[in-house]
Parts: structure tokens; sequence; C-alpha cells
């Protein structure tokens, strides 16, 4: 078998809760367990792994945007990310065997793609790693029996076989569906009832040839009727014949055709009630449009004669502005100088009344060639409108045409289209012959409607073509709705073997999974907790697609829902079984396990279960475990091997940093760090101080006050520091004096005044803290540190019960604790330092 792949490591950075880097390693204790209260920042680590491993680059209870209750992917960033210059990113290394697979995903931008060594590891994962207590009661009372068959099937890598189930089921409804629908049947139904002229509802054989023979055939020959339905049938033979016999004569439909090709050339109307007659066709359009252009071309002749003296149009408009009678009229003309009085006119008035008839000579002119344009616009239109017409009408008409009229209709085609380089031909004749031609065809028209109407064999023949038509389509539509009822049959039969095949298999792997699960449950209700069964429908049942979790809780209430008779931890407790046995059972390639608060509804005896049943069970799985129930996390300490686990706590959330673990220092480096971007370091100063105090408090095994209820187990610098001295007091034991600082640094690190200047708010102005002072107490903090440092170089102490004194924590020395001489030389502030802390 392969080797499973494990976390080697996992680091968040701008991730949720956690702004500066924080990285878990593995390597050496793959199992952890993290405490924290409520708000904290260890959810976040379980998000990390989910993020990780999550399709879309989110987390499900985030959602993809940000919309209604969901966050959206937003939500995976720190909140001072940007502001810091941090790239919000999850890495991680894996291990199988010896291998070792680096990989991150940044939080950040769109998209956010998944890392190979992510999906790598992912595919060892058949059931979802990570349990999260607020889903657990989820799966037993909320979910349906449809959602756990689907979940558990996942699991047990059964899909294909559902989806074979759901498409029998499917393709049962479907075909069903279809046997029953009348849709083709109503649809055909109108169509015969629009064939019919409504006479025929519903097919009836007898009926619809009734209607053929009496409504198509009658009104043709009365005595020619069908006797079948059926394109065999002699008198629709005979039909078929008359329709060719049709075809080769002139029908009503052709004659009307021709009629309109020569009304369409040619038609004179002869009102009833008396008037003119009137001319209408492309002909009669033409010679009225060649009329009108003869006396347009008349008319603007006479009209320029009349306008040839006033072609100077412009002059004589200015002229006429100088010689207006509300303007003062010129003495000379303008042009040639000459006196008004010296003209021809003579006179202003005169000379008015000269502009006045050129003037309207022009208008009268120009009112002419408008006219001529448009009369020349109109015959070209009427005559392309002629010369389209004509060879509709030629085509019509015979060859063996006695009269000659077909060829003096293509000589007076010639004729048109010659026009204009040659004059338009005369169209008497023409129009003579088309006048009886109409009343000819409109005689030959009456005649046959009186005979026929409008009844023909070419349309009795597609009718009753229409009607055999739909004689097919209602027998395939009936055979069809027999046939798909045949097929519904076998279907039913065939699922039903399929689906009872299937039901082996599933039920089969649901009983591997039922015997652990069940075991798990009792290792934390205890041995009397009823077993749950898992359950598929019988047999008989048409969906086999739902999955019951079911319990005999009494002898009255067999095969009962859980949900209804178990007790709040009960539920939680079969939802947590079911999920562990899953992920022990099928995540083999994978065996990683994330538990995100999963003892909520557990008491203190039932969180105990759960911590053995870990140790008991599952040492050959990777455990992630964050709970905010310090109980549960003591249970854990004292149960779990120490060389697998590691156990941390938050003491805090810090917005600038992150989450504040038991187990995390503040470094020289961080401090010298601050100071290096001209910041202060107070803070930093202050943690470090309280965090080694503590560290010799706990290592010394010094007595502290029980503090109040609200702060079990939070203790300030000063309740440390005067420990730690009343402490060394008793055993009289006394550091030395740190050069330069004239009391007890004991004392000093009670009262704290440079850390308190530099990290509280200052009523006093200009009070801020001062790097050189903060550098120069970090010195003199230092030296102090140093003389607890044991003569092995390690700074690690403890107190067995019986010792008055404490001794070094390493196993090799355990030598008793002594203060180590301080040099003699004066601690001085760093050159680039002055302040007064360095004198005091």
């Amino acid at each position: 078998m392969a080797d499973p792949t494990f976390f080697n490591s996992l680091t968040l950075e701008g991730f949720r809760a956690y702004l500066q880097p924080k990285t878990f390693d593995f390597s050496k204790k793959p199992c952890l367990a993290i405490f924290a209260p409520n708000g904290k920042g260890k959810s976040s680590v379980i998000d990390a792994i989910e993020f990780l491993f999550s399709e879309n680059g989110t987390l499900e209870r985030l959602g993809q945007r940000t919309l209604n209750n969901q966050a959206g992917p937003p939500a995976l960033m720190h909140y001072g990310a940007q502001a810091a210059g941090i790239t919000p990113t999850v890495r991680f290394t894996t291990i199988t065997g010896k291998t070792i697979s680096e990989g991150s995903r940044s939080a950040a931008g769109n998209p956010r793609p998944i890392h190979a060594a992510a999906t790598a590891m992912k595919a060892g994962f058949v059931v979802p790693p990570i349990i999260r207590g607020y889903t657990l009661r989820a799966f037993v009372e909320t979910h349906s029996p449809e959602n756990r068959y689907n979940d558990v099937a996942d699991w047990l890598q059964l899909s294909p076989l559902v989806d074979v189930q759901k498409n029998l089921r499917l393709l049962r409804r479907d075909v069903k569906a279809a046997a029953e629908s009348t849709t083709e049947k109503e649809r055909l139904a109108t169509l015969l009832r629009t064939e019919t002229a409504q006479a025929v509802q519903a097919w009836d054989e007898v009926a619809v040839l009734s209607f053929i023979n009496k409504s198509i055939i009658a009104p043709l020959d009365p005595a020619l009727m069908l006797t079948a339905l059926s394109a065999e049938d002699e008198s629709f033979v005979e039909i078929g014949k008359r329709v060719e016999a049709e075809e080769k004569r002139v029908g009503l439909a052709g004659l009307k055709l021709i009629r309109s090709s020569v009304a369409a050339l040619w038609q004179k109307t002869v009102p009833e009630n008396g008037g003119d007659v009137k001319l209408t066709g492309a002909i009669a359009d033409f010679e009225k449009a060649l009329a009108a252009q003869a006396d347009a071309k008349a008319t603007e002749a006479d009209e320029r004669d009349k306008a040839s003296g006033a072609v100077f149009r412009s002059v004589w408009t200015e002229a006429e502005k100088l010689f207006a009678e509300d303007s003062t009229a010129p003495d000379s003309c303008p042009v040639c100088a000459t006196a008004v009085g010296a003209t021809a006119a003579g006179s202003v008035p005169a000379i008015r009344d000269l502009l006045q008839t050129n003037l309207n000579d022009l208008a009268s002119y120009n009112k002419a060639k408008k006219a001529l344009d448009e009369a020349e616009t109109a015959v070209i239109q009427a005559h392309h409108q002629l010369v389209a017409r004509l060879p509709a009408m030629i085509e019509h008409l015979p060859e063996d045409d006695g009269a000659g009229f077909k060829t003096e209709l293509i000589i007076y085609q010639a004729g048109v289209a010659r026009w204009p380089a040659a004059d338009a031909p005369g169209s008497a004749a023409i129009t003579s012959e088309l006048e009886q031609l109409l009343a000819d065809l409109d005689q030959e028209i009456a005649d046959i409607e009186t005979k026929q109407g409008e009844h023909t064999w070419v349309k009795a023949k597609a009718g009753i073509d229409r009607l055999l038509k739909l004689q097919n389509d209602f027998a395939l539509a009936t055979r069809t709705a027999e046939e798909l009822t045949k097929l519904h049959g076998s279907l039913v039969e065939q699922a039903a073997f399929i689906s009872g095949k299937i039901r082996e298999k599933v039920q089969s792997l649901l009983d591997t999974l039922q015997a652990p699960m069940n075991e798990i449950y009792k290792e934390i209700q205890g041995p009397k907790a009823k077993p749950i069964r898992l359950e598929l429908p019988g047999e008989d049942d048409a969906n086999q697609q739902r999955m019951q979790l079911v319990i005999d809780f009494a002898e009255n209430r067999q095969s009962v829902a859980p949900g209804g008779y178990l007790s709040d931890s009960q539920i939680h407790s079969v939802a947590l079984a079911l999920r562990l046995a899953a992920i022990k059972k099928l995540n083999f390639a994978a065996p990683v396990i994330a538990l995100d608060d999963v003892v909520t509804s557990y008491d203190a005896d039932h969180r105990r279960a759960l911590g053995a049943l870990l140790a008991k069970m599952f040492t050959d799985c990777q455990i992630i475990l964050v709970t905010h129930d310090e109980r549960f996390f003591n249970h854990l300490k004292d149960q779990l091997a120490v060389k697998a686990w590691q156990f941390t706590r938050i003491i805090g959330l810090d917005p600038a940093f992150g989450p504040r673990f038991a187990d995390h220092r503040v470094t020289d480096e961080m401090i010298a760090d601050r100071w290096a971007n001209g910041e202060s370091a107070a803070n930093e100063m202050r943690q470090a101080e309280e965090e080694w105090l503590l560290g010799i408090a706990r290592g010394f095994g010094v007595s502290v006050r029980i503090r109040q209820l609200e702060k079990a187990y939070s203790y300030e610098r000063s309740e440390l520091a005067s420990a730690i001295g009343g402490f060394l007091r008793d055993l009289k034991l006394a550091p030395a004096d740190v050069p330069g600082v004239n009391n007890r640094f004991i004392d000093s690190l009670i009262k704290g005044d440079i850390e308190n200047f530099g990290s509280h708010f200052q009523d006093t102005p200009y009070g801020d803290g001062s790097i050189g002072d903060e550098k120069a107490r970090w010195e003199e903090f230092k030296v102090f540190r140093t003389q607890f440092e044991c003569a092995c170089g390690r700074t690690k102490y403890k107190r067995p019960f019986g010792l008055s004194k404490p001794v070094c924590a390493h196993k090799k020395c355990e030598t008793q604790f002594a203060f180590k001489p301080v040099d003699a030389d004066p601690v001085a502030a760093p050159d680039d330092v002055a302040g007064p802390v360095a004198r005091r």
C-alpha cells in the first residue's frame, strides 16, 4: 500500500485572524490541539485547511460572493493586511513517506487557484476531513434521507451507481409521462377540425370519409365516391387522373392569373352610376405620363421665352431691395452711376414696376421648370413599370395565336423598349385586344365559378391527401403511446432488478460503516448505548436513493428516527461517529482529521471519553483540533501521547499581530526591528518581560494570589515580579544590582515606568515615550535576565515537590539554581541614545 500523505507544516499570513506569519510545524509531532476562548482565532486554522482544498477558493459558509448573509472571499483576508503590505496567503508542506511537497494559495484576488500539491492530497479525501461542531446536528436532524444517501454514497465512492439509479428513475418517469401524454393527439384533433371545417371533432374514419365524399368530391362530381380512406381506393386513383387532365388545360386559378396580368397592363372601368371612364394599368399610366410630359415641355418653353430678359435673377433680386418702398431709393444707378431721371424708366416707381414684372416672369418659369422635371421623372417610372409587366402578359399568351395578338404585343414591347431614343409606339390596337381579352376572361371565369365555385380537382386531392396524412399521424400517435406503455413496463422490471443489485451493494457497504460507527458511538456514550442502524428503503420501494438513521429505542419504539428520542449529546455523537468511522475507513490515503469545537454538547465524562477514543482508535491519523473548552483541552493533554501531540493555547488576539500563543515569545530581534524602523517598542518590551517573568515563575513554582474568576489565568507583570521577588527573599537569594540602577531591579520591573510611559496614554502634553529611554531600559533588563542562566547555559527551571529551591529543568544537569555573576562594568546606553535611564 502507498504511503499516506500528512501535513508537514502549515503557515497562515494575512489570513482571517492571522496578520503576521504563524507556522505550525508537524514534522516531529504530527497532531495539534489548540485551546482558545471564542473569538481569538482558533477556528482560522481549520478555515485555512478548508481554504487550501476548496474548489472555488473560499469557505462554504462565506460563499463565492458577498450576498445576503454570506461575506464572500473578502472575509478571507485580515482587515489590516493591505495596510501592512501583507499578501494574504496560506502556505503548507505535505509529506508522503519521505517526500516533502511544498505549496501555497493566495487568499487575495481572483482567481485563487488550488495548488497541485493540495490537489494531490485532496485526492485522498474520500470523506471531507473537516468536522465542525455546529454542522453535526444537521446530518442527523435536518438532512433529508436523500441528502444523507448522496453524502454517504460519495464517501463510499458509489456515485456512479447512484447516477445509474437516478437515471433509471428519471427515464421511467419520462417514459410514463410520454405514454400518458395527450398533447400530440390534441394537436392532431385541432388539425382535423380545421381540415373538416369543424364537421368532425375527433378522429372517426367513417365520419371523415363521409366529409370527403359530400364536401370535397360531390361539388365536382356527385357520382364519384370513395369507399375507403386509402390511397389504393379506385375513386382516389380516378381523382389523380382528373388532376392530371386539369393541369393540362388552364384552370380557374390560371385564368385569374392571366386576368391579373391583363389588368396590370390595361383596364377600362365604367362607373355604374355614370361619370367618366377610368383607365388604369401600366399602358394607361405610361401614355398619361407621356401626355403630361409633352404639356410640361410646352409650358416650360413658353415661360422660358418670357423670362429670357430676366436671366440675371440675382441682380434683379438685389435691385428690388434697393428700390423697395420702405427704403430710401438711390438717386443714381448703383452700377453705371446714371441718374434715375435719365434712365429708360425715368423714375423710382417705374423702376419698381419693371423689377416686379421681371421677377414674376422668373417665378413662372421656375414653376414650369419644376413641373417639367416632375413629369419627366413620372414618365420614366411609368416606362419602367410597363417594361416590367409586358413579359408576363406575353408569356401567358399561347404560341398558336391565330389572331396574331402575341406577335403584335411583342412588336409593341420592342417599340416601348426603344423609347426615349424613338417615339413611343401607338397602343390603340393593343389596348383594344387587351380590352376584349379581359372581357373574355371575365366571362370564362364567371362560367367556371358558376359551375364549380372554388372547387378544383387539384384542391380536392390536396385536401384528401392531408386527411390521409392525418390518418397516418393518428395511427402513429396511438401506436407510440402503446409502445411507450410497454416500454415503461419493461423499464419498471429492469429498474427493479438493477436497483435491487445496487441496493445490495450499497447496503453491504453501509454495513461496513455501521459496525465501526456503533463502536465509536459506544466509546463516547458508553457500552449501554443503543446501536444505530443505517437502512435503505424496502426492496419494493421505487425510490431507493434514501438512507434512514434508525434506532430501536424501546420495545414499542422500533426503527424510530434518533432525532426524536436521543439527547442532544447522543445526536451529536451519532453524526460524529459516522463521520469519524467513514474518515478512518475511507481516507486511508490521507488520514487527516480536523475537529473544530466538536464537544459543545458534551458533559465532562463525554469529553473525556472522546479524548480516550482518539487515543485508542485514531493513533494512525493526523488530528488537528481546536476547542474553547479548557477542561476538554486538559483531558487531551492527560490522555494523548506527548510524542505525537503538541498542545498550545491562544492567550490573546492582537489586532496589529494576530493571535498570541502561550508559547509565542517576543524576541530581542523583534524589539530591535521596531527601533530600526523608528518606532516605539514599549508594548513589545512589556510583553517580553511578562513572558520571561511567567516562565521563571512557572519554573520556580512560585505562589501567586488566586485571581478573580473573570481573569483566572491572567497575571500582570507586577504580580509576577512581586511573586518572584517574595520567593527569592524567602530563600534568602538576592540578585546582584544592575549597574546604573539604584534599587532592586525586581522592584523596577514591578513599576515598569519606562515601558508604561511608552505604551500607555499620557495626559501631559508632549508625553510621548523616548526610544532612547527604551533602549537603555532594555539593556538593563537583559543584564538582569542573564543572572538567571544556569551554569550549563540553559534558562528553564523546575521545582519538584519536596524541594525548596528550583533546579535546572534539563534532566542531565538539574543543578540547583544560583544567580550567575554580573559583569562589573556599568550598563551603558547605545552610542546613538541619550537618556536619563542610562544614568538612573
